[in-house]
């Protein structure tokens, strides 16, 4: 099965927060992604998005980036 992941480190809000929405409206109950921000303004708005849809996310920093797991729960 092919990773689910949306590269966003070269996008800034607002378009990376659009991007984000689009994406994680279109997973299934259960099923996950990785998100891949570098802009700090636009990681808050995605998690305060995130948070307010009910899914369940970590964040894990890597070289330069932060990557969210991003799994989508029963509404």
């Amino acid at each position: 099965m092919e990773p689910n992941i949306l590269d966003l480190r070269q996008e800034r809000c607002p378009l990376a927060l659009l991007l984000a929405k689009r994406h994680t409206t279109g997973l299934e109950i259960g099923e996950s992604c990785q998100i891949l921000i570098c802009d700090p303004s636009s990681m808050a708005d995605i998690k305060k998005f995130l948070q307010k849809q009910l899914f369940t996310f970590t964040c894990t920093e890597k070289d330069g980036y932060v990557c969210m797991h991003v799994t989508k729960e029963k509404c």
